[in-house]
C-alpha cells in the first residue's frame, strides 16, 4: 500500500482519471486527518497492491498517473 501526493493536484481528481483507466484507488484522508493537517495536505491518493496484482496492473497505474498529471497540470 502506498499513499502519495502530486503537488497541485487534488486526490479525487486523480482518482477520477485513474478510474477511466480501469484502476481503482482511494482518495482522501484515509482516517489520518491529523497527519494530513501536519503535512498541510488536502488528502492523498492511495494504491493498494496485493499478491494477485500483476505487471499489467502496475503498468495501468503508472500510465493512468501520467495521463492524470498531463491533463490536470
Amino acid at each position: 500500500m502506498i499513499s502519495f501526493d502530486i503537488a497541485g493536484l487534488h486526490p479525487h481528481d486523480i482518482c477520477t482519471i485513474l478510474d477511466g483507466h480501469g484502476v481503482a484507488v482511494r482518495g482522501g484522508h484515509h482516517c489520518a486527518q491529523p497527519l494530513m493537517d501536519r503535512f498541510d495536505l488536502a488528502g492523498t491518493t492511495r494504491a493498494s497492491l496485493q499478491v494477485y496484482n500483476d505487471d499489467g496492473d502496475v503498468d495501468a497505474l503508472l500510465s493512468g498517473l501520467d495521463d492524470a498529471v498531463a491533463r490536470l497540470s
